[in-house]
């Protein structure tokens, strides 16, 4: 009978069934084509990989770190940490190093794996010798010389290895984003994600054996994980690694996938780098309900296949919400965005929309065997196979999250009406001097709609009124920067724009789309950013540092 339990089982049956199918897509330069990896390499390197671990002395709870970017490497380690028993951690090459050295720390790892040597000293200072660090390449000169296996051997120790899989037992932690404070490592095992994918799989009805994915979300969090990894090795998908996120369009023309993973801010770039490329043929698109049917499939067959979007079956938008004036664009251009709402301590997964959408408000059900309700607070909760067994070494934070019955507090507000519609955060809602409660999300949501709008943060705590921090897109920042007296430090104050900005905002509140009449604005001359901790690594807005980024700039607004 075949062993169909986990997704590493899935991967060995894949490389049984279709041995010469790629698994993995890769570039060997900026300038060269795509090398395939056959899923049968692919899996005989996940075999050989798990035995150099144990031979190394890596044992069974072991953590191994992978501090790396996006690649076939990593993907084929992970998978051998979890084949030899251990316990796989993922950082992103660009975590700050008060972070990294706090993780590190934290897991107390008995080896640190990374794509490049250049890392090594960022690493080892971390460290400070306490474990072994090693590329990849290093790992597989001096692994594999600690035992010589023949193909039979590492076929049949492969099979063993996979015999003794414990599924719920710990494989993984994911370190949350660290948007409310200090990252916390969520412990999932194969359970958790096999389940998720599986849930996806069935939910949206991927097609068997017929997609490709493209991989540049990092690895190191929870939903390319899934895609990558889980949802890959379970329907049998080949993955496409993107070489560098400045890259990203020109591969995507290239891959031209069936399926796309984004966060809704790299959804809006995408968006406004096809107005600026493309404005004239835009234009016409939406004016296709006056050009007639066949104009309009001829028209929006183009738009798809300039962005590289031509072949998609499930395009997915998760980490945040998407604001419903981008889901209805994509629309216009004939593609519908999924959504999926989850976290890390849900292994990604709370709820997800099926197409058709008929509300691009609401975030969907939860799919079967997940469990959904709201608290008497207001605060979404869920159960079900997909949610994690704890924090590492972190019982009281687990305490905190984690109910006896099961139910995992998400920390997020939400209401059940038509779907599951989330209204703001716990730690978010701004408590205002006169007492008034003031939940931000739905501002900022309503905010984005203004064209020349980036990025929102609506502050406010113990302050009359909220206040929005508003980011322009930069054409719109171009502009300014070419008019005298226009920006003034950190923020804009070209009397004209601000009017307009402002009449917009009047509008939204006069539409009811905003429901503050008292909302005060600050527009600023630059984006929030990675580098300033403004944004995680998946865009979400770091409220805390924001505040304290421009904490003089939202003072100034109240003087007087």
């Amino acid at each position: 009978m075949r062993d169909h339990s986990t997704i590493l089982h899935r991967l060995q049956l894949w490389a049984k069934d279709q041995p010469g199918q790629a698994a993995f897509h890769y570039k060997v330069s900026e300038e060269g084509g795509w090398s395939a990896i056959p899923v049968s390499l692919a899996w005989s390197q996940v075999s050989r990989f798990a035995l150099a671990l144990r031979d190394f002395g890596v044992k069974r709870g072991d953590r191994v770190v992978l501090f790396a970017s996006n690649s076939p490497e990593w993907v084929q380690w992970e998978f051998a940490i979890w084949l030899s028993g251990g316990i796989s951690a993922g950082i992103h090459p660009q975590t700050r190093p008060e972070d990294l050295n706090r993780i590190l720390s934290h897991l107390s790892p008995s080896l640190v794996l990374s794509d490049s040597g250049v890392y090594r000293e960022q690493i080892d200072k971390a460290l400070a010798g306490t474990a072994p660090v090693l590329s990849f390449s290093e790992a597989v000169d001096k692994m594999l010389t600690l035992g010589s296996y023949s193909p039979d051997e590492i076929e049949a120790r492969g099979e063993t290895l996979l015999q003794a899989l414990k599924p719920d037992e710990p494989c993984m932690i994911i370190h949350t984003s660290g948007s409310t404070g200090i990252p916390k490592g969520v412990v999932l095992g194969l359970r958790q994600l096999t389940f998720t994918a599986e849930s996806l799989a069935r939910e949206w009805r991927l097609p068997y054996m017929d997609g490709d994915l493209f991989s540049f979300l990092p690895l190191s969090h929870i939903a390319e994980k899934i895609q990558t990894m889980a949802v890959a090795a379970i329907q049998r998908y080949p993955v496409w690694f993107n070489s560098g996120y400045e890259r990203f369009l020109p591969e995507l023309l290239e891959v031209r996938p069936t399926m796309l993973l984004a966060v809704p801010r790299v959804w809006e770039r995408f968006k406004e780098q096809a107005e600026d490329r493309k404005p004239m043929l835009l234009q016409r698109v939406m004016e296709v309900e006056r050009i007639g049917r066949f104009a309009e499939k001829v028209y929006l067959g183009r738009v798809r296949e300039q962005l590289g979007l031509d072949r998609l079956k499930l395009a997915v938008s998760g980490a945040a919400k998407l604001p419903p004036a981008i889901a209805e664009w994509y629309r216009s251009i004939g593609i519908e965005i999924q959504e999926i709402y989850g976290m890390s301590e849900s292994c990604g997964l709370i709820s997800l929309t099926k197409p058709p959408r008929k509300d691009f408000s609401s975030l969907g059900e939860p799919p079967a065997g997940v469990e959904v309700r709201i608290a008497m607070d207001g605060e979404i909760q869920v159960r079900g196979p997909n949610v994690f067994s704890g924090y590492w070494g972190d019982p009281e934070a687990t305490r905190e999250v984690l109910l006896q019955e099961g139910w995992l507090k998400t920390g997020d507000l939400g209401e059940q009406r038509g779907g599951l519609h989330i209204i703001g955060r716990n730690r978010d809602i701004i408590k205002l001097s006169n007492g008034r409660m003031v939940a931000p999300l739905p501002m900022e949501n309503a905010l984005k709609e203004i064209p020349e709008v980036s990025n929102v943060c609506v502050v406010g705590e113990g302050k009359p009124a909220p206040l929005a921090l508003i980011t322009l897109k930069e054409e719109a920042l171009l502009d300014l920067r070419f008019q005298p007296g226009a920006i003034e430090g950190l923020v804009v104050e070209e009397e004209g724009f601000k009017k307009r900005i402002g009449e917009q905002i009047r509008e939204l509140i006069r539409s009811r789309a905003i429901a503050e009449p008292h909302l005060k604005f600050v527009i600023l001359a630059r984006d929030f950013s990675i580098d300033q901790r403004e944004l995680t690594q998946t865009q979400k807005l770091n409220r805390n540092q924001i505040q304290r980024s421009y904490r003089h700039f939202i003072d100034l607004q109240f003087e007087g």
